[in-house]
């Protein structure tokens, strides 16, 4: 077994947590108003197909993780089932675009304030190298970590274990960072990893809390078993919690 190097691992989701990439602004509307103009359907319809290829991609073990989450490949089997070509595949637009992307929450600057010899920063998103990493680089967001984990490193989705390979051997605490509750709650939560969720979209009443009391009064769904040990609506609460769930490791 790997000894543990670092006190803690600290893993970042990118798109909706650290970062709005350029899928929003610039992938997309180009996709489909190419799709929309060769088929004749609606964007949303075409949305909607193209998020129901990526899910029954992810849900079906005969597809490797980089199939799975490789939009350039779903995309353009989208396009041949509709009988048409792509003018642009989702990389190539990806890469022009990723000037458009931006830190949400002042997110560097968090990332230095988090940074120490104890720590590791860790990239933890599902998004393949080819379209994470370019977005990464334009915002300046890449020394500030100690490593980028995407599908592409394991060969495993984010939900399973093999994605995050030995690092959670590395640290004696894990903690995740994430607005998505199946990705950045629930499977960590099953690896042992301390889990920060995301969630911009609270009650006041529920705001006015901190983020530990607020992953205890928030209303899960039933099959939400798993419950996030805290939950922030901004990065900036971020550094307290940190440093809490790392003093009550200290103390256990």
């Amino acid at each position: 077994m790997t000894a543990a190097v670092y006190h803690s691992a600290i893993f970042f989701d990118l798109d909706g947590t650290l970062i709005e990439g350029p899928f929003g602004v610039g992938v997309w509307p180009n996709v489909l108003d190419d799709l929309a103009r060769k088929t004749g359907l609606e964007r949303r319809a075409l949305y909607e197909h193209i998020i129901a290829e990526n899910e029954r991609r992810q849900n079906d073990e005969s597809f490797s993780a980089l199939a799975a989450m490789d939009w350039d490949d779903i995309t353009a089997a989208v396009a041949g089932q509709l009988g048409v070509r792509l003018a642009a595949g989702v990389c190539e637009l990806a890469a022009a675009h990723a000037g458009q992307a931006r830190v949400l929450d002042d997110g560097a600057r968090i990332l230095r304030q988090l940074a120490a010899p104890e720590r590791a920063l860790v990239v933890a998103t599902k998004g393949l190298a080819k379209y994470q990493r370019p977005t990464l680089d334009a915002l300046g967001l890449t020394p500030l970590f100690d490593a980028v984990l995407t599908p592409d490193v394991h060969n495993a989705l984010k939900k399973q274990r093999a994605f995050f390979g030995d690092w959670p051997e590395r640290a004696r605490l894990c903690i995740m960072v994430g607005d998505r509750y199946d990705d950045d709650v629930e499977a960590p939560a099953g690896y042992g990893f301390k889990t920060v969720w995301k969630l911009a979209d609270l009650p006041d009443a529920h705001r006015a809390l901190d983020p530990f009391a607020r992953a205890r009064v928030y209303a899960y769904a039933p099959e939400q078993r798993a419950h996030a040990d805290a939950i922030i609506v901004s990065l900036g609460e971020l550094p307290d919690v940190i440093s809490w769930l790392e003093q009550s490791l200290i103390q256990t």
